[in-house]
């Protein structure tokens, strides 16, 4: 660049330095009920990674979901300097903002949760018209101060609320009679028509269950061409096939974001090693609750908005399944073409701590 008049009110010397853009984590539970639970739940975490003050930072603790001020710095020293929690819901959300903006250096931002809300799912019992959706969904995301939309396992966590264990793309809610496609439709339109800049963000139907690459390719073809981003694809790219009929499913769905190119992914990377998932997908969470470790859990309805579930996990190199997530994420990485639709997440701190 040309010199200019401009007066410099600092200067650095920067030679033998790499400068580069800072870096987002677009899915990372950084606020709201979901992370304080799990903080409750493991006070030996907090116990065993404890950080002292120093002359520039306050202290903190924790590894799988440490305190504010330690998230803000750990981040910081990684190069990041953007994070957004992905699960806001609205009941919580003046909380969430609260905590988020205990968290230092970050810029921070929220996805309201909207799906398995009992209003929603009366106006399309109702058969409301698309407007009125929108108007819903807007007042939401203005209420809740959102940035985006995300939708948890669409339906389901209303379903499991009736005791429905399961529930696949165009499995209908035994009380409401709504299927997921029908959420997952109207709320990807919601979010293009009144001009939200990041597309719905969806956790989809049968998380972590062996044999959902399927139902993940039906949620690709089923929008429509309506953008959608696909988040912690890895638990969502499972195939059937071989001695413990678990499998990769990771070459389809790359192929399937290649042709698509109205979905956007994160991957969700696993890593080895202890760490507590946090989800809204109560029903997933109830289903995984034997594999806690340690063995405790957490799994509630919050009225009328969505669920919660916290179970401990550790990852372990040796595990066949776990190995196998972990070459999963890898392999969708190196085989979606476009860098610019694929992100780096570790979905925390369900996949890894983001550290």
């Amino acid at each position: 660049a040309k010199p200019t008049e401009a007066v410099v009110d600092k200067e650095y010397d920067l030679k033998g330095k790499v400068v580069m853009s800072g870096a987002i984590d677009m899915h990372t539970h950084i606020g709201g009920g979901k992370g304080n639970i799990a903080r409750t739940l493991l006070p030996e975490d907090h116990r065993q990674d404890p950080v002292h003050r120093s002359d520039i930072t306050r202290s903190g603790c924790g590894h799988a979901m440490p305190s504010t001020f330690v998230t803000g710095y750990r981040y910081a020293e990684m190069g990041y300097t953007a994070g957004f929690e992905p699960a806001m819901l609205p009941i919580n959300a003046r909380q969430a903002h609260m905590e988020m903006a205990d968290i230092p250096i970050l810029d921070k931002g929220g996805y309201v949760m909207l799906g398995s809300d009992d209003y929603l799912l009366r106006m399309l019992t109702a058969k409301k018209d698309q407007k009125a959706i929108n108007d819903y969904v807007a007042w939401t995301m203005h209420s809740a101060k959102a940035i985006g939309v995300k939708v948890v396992n669409p339906g389901g966590i209303n379903a499991f609320k009736f005791n429905q264990r399961k529930l696949d793309l165009d499995e209908q809610n035994c009380y409401y009679g709504v299927t997921p496609r029908d959420i997952l439709q109207v709320l990807a339109t919601a979010v293009k028509e009144i001009g939200v800049t990041h597309p719905l963000h969806v956790h989809g139907c049968n998380l972590g269950v062996p044999g959902n690459v399927q139902t993940t390719l039906d949620t690709i073809q089923g929008i429509g061409g309506l953008p959608m981003h696909l988040t912690h694809i890895q638990f969502h790219s499972y195939g059937t096939e071989g001695d413990f009929k678990f499998s990769s499913g990771a070459a389809q769905i790359a192929e399937a974001i290649n042709n698509n190119k109205n979905i956007t992914i994160d991957v969700g990377q696993i890593l080895f090693g202890q760490t507590v998932t946090a989800s809204g997908d109560n029903m997933r969470q109830h289903a995984n609750h034997k594999f806690a470790s340690p063995n405790k859990w957490v799994t509630m309805d919050i009225e009328c908005d969505a669920g919660c579930g916290v179970v401990p996990f550790k990852y372990k190199d040796k595990n066949f399944v776990n190995a196998l997530q972990w070459a999963i994420g890898l392999e969708t990485f190196l085989l979606v073409d476009d860098p610019w639709r694929i992100f780096l997440t570790t979905d925390h701190p369900n996949g890894a701590p983001f550290t």
